[in-house]
């Protein structure tokens, strides 16, 4: 009797559990004491417990005393307070491979979700698309985008999570389920709130009763944190002055207010590319770039905060003229969707790497039209060559020059452009396709 080989479906459930594996294995490799997976059970465990989850903590003995968490929201332990009992009762290493866990399955409902929201009709309806090609889409989007993957596994970071919410919630939302959508991503919200202007985009695009739903669901949590911290509200008030101060903060180098981060090369928001670029690096700063940094152009605080302040406005009203206009084409709204996660990255004041996980869906967009389009081709190879090579590939040192020089952000840039071009013509091609339509059932 001849030996039958695997099926390829077979083959490619082997091969994407031994990538879960070896994820998980990573994720579960570090010691005790580091990793932001430390501070979420930390933080976890005190809103659980009723105490102050923004207390003093060192995660590491060898670190200094900070305020635990400042930039999340108390509402943040809701996520996390079940991995905290997880570790009370079965230590630290079983919660760690929990939320490694939950992480990998994120990853599977991205992929799925994108395959069902993100999709253009005639692919889902296609079956060769939908089983064969499709893997190799997300393979081929998986490995683009890896290098932010494995930065938000190895520390224990939350934004796999989010991200697998709002993609949830959009493909509810278009599918005409609105609680579900409001649900999720209320919850998301509630928990981190990076991808805030997903809200007006929601409302653009006509789910209005989404969005009703998830203000309703963000509310419901900040009423269950309170309970559980017995009612106080200070340290609502104070993350949301801390939040306030930082993100209308003009110097990108100064030390913010309420013991928010402080600047680091790693971030690679809008606001500090902007304030590299155009404004004075600090000594302090310019020395941690061991390779050399060229130096910026040397205007004002004041005047970088009006650029960088003129510049999130016309990126927001660009977002908000095509998300308008894309209300009723199909084809342009998941455009639209990936290109709010884009300005969401870009706008928020805190952008670690970690935090680019937002990218995939734009990534899978962008490999999706690979065959026939000639600039998704150049785009494709042109993020392979500038923004894989992260520390882990180049080194520290090169990899810190790059931060530097904000490649990633640059990058967050053309994709966002991308996207809104992708979606204004998208809209337009719906649009001329429902007016050659019209004469035929005129005739009918």
């Amino acid at each position: 009797m001849p030996l039958r080989l695997p099926s390829p479906a077979a083959r490619w459930l082997v091969f994407w559990l031994v990538c879960a594996a070896l994820l998980v294995a990573r994720a579960g490799s570090r010691r005790e004491s580091r990793g932001v997976i430390v501070d979420h059970l930390e933080f976890g465990r005190r809103l659980v417990h009723g105490e102050d989850v923004r207390g003093p903590w060192r995660s590491d003995p060898d670190a200094p005393l900070k305020t635990l968490h400042a930039p999340y929201p108390p509402s943040f332990g809701l996520l996390v307070a079940p991995f905290a009992l997880v570790a009370q009762a079965a230590g630290q290493l079983t919660a760690r491979l929990a939320w490694a866990l939950m992480q990998v399955g994120c990853l599977v409902a991205i992929a799925f979700a994108l395959r069902r929201a993100m999709a253009p009709p005639e692919d889902r309806a296609d079956a060769s698309v939908r089983d064969g090609a499709w893997q190799w889409i997300w393979l081929t989007t998986f490995l683009l985008g890896l290098r932010f993957v494995l930065r938000d596994m190895h520390g224990g970071g939350g934004n796999l999570v989010n991200l697998a919410l709002c993609l949830a919630a959009f493909d509810a939302a278009e599918r005409d389920r609105p609680a579900r959508a409001g649900l999720l991503l209320g919850f998301s919200l509630a928990t981190k709130p990076t991808q805030i202007w997903l809200v007006p985009v929601f409302l653009l695009l006509g789910h209005g009763r989404a969005v009703a739903w998830t203000v309703a669901t963000g509310a419901a949590a900040v009423l269950v944190t309170l309970a559980l911290q017995r009612f106080d509200a200070s340290t609502w008030f104070e993350w949301i002055e801390g939040t306030w101060r930082f993100s209308t903060q003009a110097d990108a180098f100064a030390v913010p207010a309420c013991e928010f981060p402080a600047f680091e090369w790693m971030n690679q928001s809008l606001r500090c590319a902007l304030a590299r670029w155009l404004g004075n690096v600090p000594p302090e700063y310019a020395v941690l770039v061991k390779a050399g940094m060229p130096s910026g152009a040397g205007f004002d605080v004041a005047t970088v905060a009006a650029i960088t302040r003129a510049a999130s406005a016309l990126a927001l009203s660009a977002l908000a003229v095509v998300a308008f206009r894309s209300r009723r084409s199909r084809s342009a709204r998941p455009y639209v969707f990936a290109s709010a996660l884009v300005l969401s990255v870009l706008l928020s004041p805190l952008s670690w790497k970690a935090h680019h996980v937002a990218l995939l869906p734009v990534l899978f967009l962008l490999v999706r039209r690979l065959r026939g389009d000639l600039v998704a081709r150049v785009l494709t190879a042109a993020w392979a060559i500038c923004v894989l090579p992260g520390g882990d590939l180049v080194g520290d040192t090169a990899g810190e020059w790059l931060n530097s020089i904000y490649v990633v952000t640059a990058w967050d840039v053309v994709l966002f452009g991308w996207t809104l071009q992708r979606a204004r013509s998208a809209a337009l091609e719906d649009r001329d396709a429902a007016l050659a339509d019209r004469p035929i059932e005129a005739l009918r």
